[in-house]
């Protein structure tokens, strides 16, 4: 499990849950309630029990993905369920644009996006997406999960002034570390790399079309994300990634890649 992520803090929240019969597994992936979890003997699909959708009291008790959660022990390979939700160590989440959650008696809506997550990676192109209010945002949210955000300035060999704007972003970053990188070529590949150790999780976040999947397929060394090109009309990307996955490197490390986010809203923060 330590492949995964596993580690004493999460042990230490599991001895009730083990002496129940219990397993561990981290979610791997989520659509509409329905996952997909790594556990210690192999991936499962799972679904949440029924105590637990009764217990629920806002849509922030459900599992997301990067959650280490309880299940029961796999029988052939069969659906395996989600009895438990251990602490987070950290969590990224927003305040969904629309919509109240009954379940929390109408309150705003928390959207957990990614959990235990240990390095954000803030991707901002450097073409006509760079937008300085838009990295201060998430670098609020990030400090917020208890992750630690690094900034990846993306599309340098498109930037007439480079210097220009990794400046403007070191004013706003508070120390954070910052990457120049082009991901259509591949320079500065290799200093996102170091933050992807074994048994360690990193997060992409940034707009549609900043190019989170041409980074993503680079640190995988193969095409699993489609890409799409920039849009003629409007100059923007294209939004491509449609659900958060939990993706192993080779390296040993565990990249979660997060649908981009045009309307970002800070969650519960001063």
């Amino acid at each position: 499990l330590a492949q995964f992520g596993w580690n004493p803090f999460f042990e230490a929240h599991f001895s009730e849950y083990s002496a129940a019969g219990l397993m561990p597994a981290r979610i791997c992936s989520e659509h509409k309630q329905q996952y997909q979890v790594y556990t210690e003997s192999g991936e499962y699909p799972a679904e949440v029990s029924g105590k637990m959708l009764y217990l629920a009291d806002a849509r922030s008790d459900f599992p997301a993905v990067g959650d280490w959660v309880a299940v029961n022990s796999p029988q052939n390979g069969s659906l395996v369920i989600i009895h438990a939700l251990l602490p987070r160590k950290s969590c990224f989440s927003r305040k969904i644009a629309s919509g109240r959650d009954r379940r929390s008696g109408g309150r705003p809506a928390e959207q957990v996006l990614a959990a235990n997550v240990d390095t954000v990676f803030l991707v901002s192109g450097l073409d006509r997406e760079f937008n300085l209010r838009r990295i201060e945002r998430y670098l609020t949210l990030v400090y917020n999960s208890g992750a630690t955000p690094v900034i990846v300035l993306n599309k340098a060999d498109v930037c007439d002034d480079v210097d220009y704007c990794v400046n403007e972003v070191k004013a706003i970053a508070f120390g954070a570390p910052i990457h120049l990188m082009s991901a259509k070529t591949q320079n500065g590949l290799d200093a996102l790399r170091k933050y992807l150790q074994p048994g360690k999780t990193a997060a992409l976040l940034g707009s549609s079309g900043v190019g989170k999947s041409t980074i993503m397929n680079a640190l995988l060394g193969y095409e699993r994300q489609r890409v799409q090109v920039i849009s003629a009309q409007v100059g923007k990307g294209q939004h491509t990634t449609t659900e958060r996955e939990l993706i192993p490197l080779s390296s040993g490390g565990l990249l979660i890649d997060a649908p981009g986010m045009r309307a970002l809203q800070l969650w519960g923060s001063e």
